[in-house]
């Protein structure tokens, strides 16, 4: 079987970024909504505030709104080294330009993933021809195929096991979700093997969601994740911490305007002490939290695949002139403080993938059969490779790996609600 292709999920995510730009001040031009004045933020450059050039579209007032904005809200904004604006004849260079590509702590590039594109990229993404989410923000999800298998597996050793391929962290996987663990839940089986090999990310609540239910009554408060933004935005930082919770934290929102889950509704939560989760260089953002969270509250994560993408950092988008803008903004970090895996998270077990196989066949998919001969014997199949060297609850164990082939601006995502 081939991978789900990854315009499904680029234009899932697509379209519910673009449900930001009411959270992000609007901008004029290029059809934007009329802007609307930020909070004071201390200007570090001449500039002055973003927003006195918002909707002016000349090149050279584009390029001042471009520097001041990336002064307020960029994660690394003290680390800038500026340019000559008069050396860039467009906007995506200058910005690319003014983005901080010095090593972090692991090596690695910090910035790998800002990008600014045209607004008519994002939504060509989002088109009927990509499976795409209405653009109309009164129909908000028609997502496609987000957690497509739920069902019992039996190791060779006649062991059940929950399965459960979640594909997208879109609007509406919510829903799907709690469906799929509600079926698991009803199995009343000891593991859950989640299959995360094609989930590039997307909406922070759903992964919350996610792993709130892989846990029980005893995860109940404890963090889930920090987001951590640069110092001039303290406030923003005091207030998103998300929290591990036993009912639904955020609505889900869909095509037909069904709220299928309203806020408050009982999750229906395994209450495992151990979670295998199957990996890939496409197990990325938020799919990514799921991991480092879990990992963050002592949750044994068994990972079965290859090293995911390395991207701790999210960002909403900005419109202004036609364009929209990605600039990472925060960072997020687990119960224990951890958000330093820019290199990927590594495998338990490092297990090569078969793109010709069904992901949900059990006989015949190296992934799924991994994750069940563990279940059985308590160690990784014969001739793999393991990355398990440290005691569980310590740091996710990471190496180094090449730059991820994944769109810059995808990923881990705010609604409206929670910036």
């Amino acid at each position: 079987m081939k991978k789900p292709p990854l315009s499904r999920s680029l234009a899932a995510l697509c379209a519910g970024t673009l449900l930001l730009l009411a959270a992000c001040g609007g901008g004029g031009g290029g059809g934007d909504a009329a802007a609307v004045p930020p909070p004071a933020i201390r200007p570090t450059t001449s500039l002055g505030s973003s927003f006195q050039y918002e909707g002016i579209c000349d090149l050279e007032t584009q390029k001042k709104f471009t520097r001041a904005y990336l002064d307020e809200v960029y994660f690394w904004y003290k680390e800038i080294v500026d340019v000559d604006p008069a050396r860039f004849g467009n906007i995506p260079d200058y910005f690319n330009a003014l983005l901080v590509r010095t090593p972090d702590v692991n090596g690695v590039a910090k910035d790998r993933f800002s990008a600014v594109l045209p607004q008519s990229q994002v939504r060509l993404l989002s088109s009927p021809s990509a499976e795409a989410l209405s653009l109309d923000p009164g129909v908000l999800s028609n997502h496609t195929d987000a957690v497509p298998v739920t069902k019992v597996v039996t190791s060779p050793g006649g062991r059940r096991a929950g399965y459960i391929q979640f594909n997208d962290h879109e609007l509406g996987a919510q829903d799907d979700l709690i469906t799929a663990f509600r079926q698991i839940q009803a199995a009343n089986v000891p593991d859950l093997v989640l299959d995360l090999r094609f989930n590039t990310g997307g909406f922070l609540y759903v992964a919350q969601a996610a792993a709130s239910m892989i846990t029980g009554p005893s995860a109940e408060g404890k963090v889930f994740e920090r987001l951590q933004y640069n110092d001039k935005r303290p406030q923003d930082t005091t207030n998103s911490t998300f929290l591990f919770s036993s009912r639904v934290q955020v609505a889900d929102r869909t095509a037909t305007g069904v709220n299928q889950n309203p806020l408050g509704t009982q999750l229906p939560q395994l209450n495992l002490p151990r979670v295998f989760v199957l990996t890939s260089d496409h197990t990325c953002s938020a799919s990514e939290s799921i991991i480092n969270s879990l990992r963050g509250i002592d949750v044994q994560v068994i990972r079965i695949g290859s090293t995911t993408c390395g991207k701790p950092y999210g960002f909403s988008q900005k419109n202004n002139c036609g364009l929209a803008y990605f600039p990472i903004e925060f960072q997020g970090t687990n119960a224990k403080g951890f958000g330093d895996y820019t290199t990927g998270i590594a495998p338990t077990c490092q297990v090569q993938d078969d793109p010709t196989v069904l992901a949900e066949d059990e006989q015949r998919d190296p992934l799924l059969k991994g994750a069940l001969t563990f279940i059985d014997t308590g160690a990784c199949p014969a001739g793999t490779a393991t990355g398990l060297t440290v005691q569980q609850g310590s740091s996710p164990i990471v190496t180094a790996r090449q730059q991820p082939t994944r769109p810059a601006w995808a990923g881990r995502l705010l609604l409206p609600s929670q910036r």
